[in-house]
């Protein structure tokens, strides 16, 4: 049936319908490029966020352990 109906459209519009579909592909891949882009772009500022809160979290792992460091040093002289 759909194999009829295209073949009705070819006999109507001839050498446009290859035209049309050509457009049509075209269309489909300039779409579908966008799209890409844009996941890709998506994809990258996530991974920003995520470097930047790593970052955050290593500097707040790096404190933490000065200060229990330093607790650790306060507590020994205080035992002396």
């Amino acid at each position: 049936m759909a194999q009829d109906f295209e073949q009705t459209l070819k006999d109507l519009f001839g050498d446009s319908w290859s035209k049309l579909t050509q457009f049509q592909s075209d269309q489909m891949k300039k779409l579908t490029d966008k799209l890409h882009e844009l996941a890709r772009d998506a994809v990258k500022d996530d991974i920003a966020k995520l470097h930047e809160e790593l970052s955050a979290l290593r500097e707040r792992v790096t404190t933490l352990e000065s200060e229990r460091a330093q607790n650790a040093a306060e507590s020994l002289e205080s035992s002396f």
